[in-house]
């Protein structure tokens, strides 16, 4: 079973001529030019910007933004461009020198290797990823990377190591982005059921359901009901597991997930063969041919499909049908070897036909070359455990910057510090009489904490000042110098920071509560403001604040 986590997977410009003209303001900046692709987003009209964003970022050789471009443009690219353009990405990268950035690109490829289900090269690309990341600051990409690789091992059956990895992303992502969060612990019951701790499993896709409901988040619910479904198989509860995957077919097939979707039939076919079904399990097992056959894939355990299907048309005497199945058993075992760089430790044969032994020898002859990716394995390891100590001792040289950062911030009254106002305004082409009524009204709006209203544009600032969006936003680039979007976060971190100070209660909440309160639509959103603003994470800003309780 496959949840892909997003990832960012970054695509090249397209040209201008597809949608028409460029913007029409001129010099228009980076932020103005995001806040113009957030309002059109999924929309024709965002390729105007998108286009613009590309053009002026590799016009100024600005690298780091030529790939933020490539970001932006990752939701509105068509699929079959994705890794042309994931190269370029890639060389953009690369001429920024940033490490970090390089790391991310790689990562982002191999995010689309393995959305095509393309395991090896998704693989090759991860631990590109990881060696440019040894030494990275960056915990969201070291976790992204951690599970990139934990889904390759999962996919290949070394659900031990995967669970190691799996574990420590639960923990990083529980208080941090909430949908890789629900993937990961999803992913670690599917590596409980295939290890055989069937109660471990239960508990943990409990725990799945239970952490959906409670952060809102029904993406999962499909899944997590299929490897409850394939836990109940493995307990012999049969009816429970048919019940269970019947329920997640439907939605696999609405998202055109076949991976998940052949895995799902696979374990319908083996539930209804345990109840003594045959002739319906077969028809299940078909269906697992069918991806096959349709979109190539397979993996270890679907392969028993055709032993099912092997052995049902040997007893029903169709010779024709059986050596056709063997046939397709042979071809998918050849595809398994080529795909799979860790082959699995044990081949099953039940079938002495000349074809099938004579493939048996010549994969008996490549489990030599294993010993060969186990070293690879000890060696990724090592590198991880290194680049783990790397990490501890750069943390422990940022802690005292941190803390004196967070004194900064206990000592100051960051609403009680009104910017200065800018009394020239003859640069902004303005009936200064407007000005003035916007900055009247720009005062009015943070006396009242207007900035705590959710989806606030400056469209619908402008429209609430009875002025345009072009003057409110010259007046407050001009007045605060800072764009609409920074201005307004910066209003709410502030805002929050007092709140956390004086309320004891609030120090609490989960970082998705804090976003709430403040006006942020997600919490990846206020995470990101915050730091941006304090320069310190808010879980360590509260933190600091508790202990500061407990030695008052």
């Amino acid at each position: 079973m496959r949840v892909n986590f997003a990832g960012a997977i970054l695509f090249l410009l397209l040209p201008y001529c597809l949608w028409g003209q460029k913007p029409r303001e001129q010099k228009i900046s980076y932020d103005s030019l995001v806040e113009h692709i957030e309002m059109y987003q999924g929309t024709p009209k965002v390729w105007v910007y998108l286009n613009e964003y590309l053009a002026k970022a590799k016009k100024e050789k600005d690298w780091p933004h030529v790939v933020a471009a490539y970001q932006e443009i990752m939701h509105e690219c068509d699929e079959s461009r994705r890794l042309l353009y994931a190269d370029s990405m890639i060389i953009a990268a690369k001429k920024s020198a940033d490490k970090d950035l390089i790391g991310s690109a790689y990562l982002s490829k191999g995010v689309v290797y393995y959305q095509h289900k393309c395991h090896r090269s998704a693989l090759d690309n991860y631990l590109v990823a990881n060696r440019y990341l040894l030494q990275t600051k960056d915990q969201y990409l070291i976790h992204k990377v951690k599970y990139s690789i934990a889904q390759i091992k999962y996919y290949l059956g070394y659900y031990n190591e995967a669970i190691s990895l799996f574990r420590q992303c639960v923990e990083y992502y529980r208080d941090n982005d909430p949908i890789p969060y629900l993937i990961s612990l999803h992913s670690l019951s599917l590596c409980y059921t295939y290890t055989g701790n069937l109660a471990l499993a239960e508990n943990t896709s409990e725990s799945a359901v239970a952490e959906s409901k409670r952060l809102g988040v029904k993406l999962l619910l499909p899944y997590i009901e299929m490897a409850d479904g394939i836990n109940d198989y493995k307990r012999n509860r049969f009816n429970d597991a048919i019940t269970h995957l019947d329920y997640s077919l439907p939605e696999l097939r609405k998202a055109d997930d076949f991976a998940n979707e052949a895995v799902a039939n696979f374990y319908l076919g083996k539930a209804y063969y345990g109840k003594g079904e045959t002739k319906r399990a077969i028809g299940y097992f078909l269906k697992v041919d069918s991806a096959f056959v349709a979109r190539q894939y397979i993996r270890p355990d679907l392969r028993e499909s055709y032993e099912y299907l092997i052995r049902y048309y040997n007893i029903k005497k169709v010779p024709a049908l059986e050596l056709k199945y063997i046939d397709r058993l042979l071809s998918a075992d050849s595809i398994l070897n080529l795909r799979f760089r860790y082959l699995v430790s044990k081949v099953h044969k039940e079938y002495d036909t000349a074809h099938l032994l004579a493939e048996k020898e010549r994969l008996q002859a490549s489990l030599s070359r294993s010993c060969y990716y186990g070293w690879m394995i000890k060696v990724l390891l090592m590198v991880v455990l290194i680049a783990a100590i790397i990490i501890v001792r750069r943390y422990l040289r940022l802690r005292k910057l941190y803390k004196q950062r967070f004194e900064v911030l206990l000592k100051k009254d960051l609403l009680q510090e009104p910017e200065p106002i800018i009394s020239d305004n003859a640069e902004l082409d303005i009936n200064p009489a407007i000005v003035q009524n916007i900055i009247t009204k720009l005062q009015d709006f943070e006396r009242k904490k207007g900035f705590l209203k959710k989806d606030l544009t400056a469209t619908k600032l402008a429209e609430n000042f009875d002025t345009n969006y072009k003057y409110l936003s010259k007046v407050i680039r001009h007045q605060k110098q800072k764009s609409f979007v920074n201005y307004i976060n910066d209003l709410r971190i502030d805002y929050l920071v007092n709140r956390l100070k004086a309320e004891p209660l609030l120090k609490r909440y989960t970082n998705g509560a804090l976003a709430e309160e403040s006006g942020f639509s997600t919490a990846q959103h206020f995470v990101t403001a915050f730091k941006k603003r304090t320069g310190i994470s808010p879980g360590y800003f509260v933190g600091e604040l508790q202990k500061e309780i407990i030695r008052n």
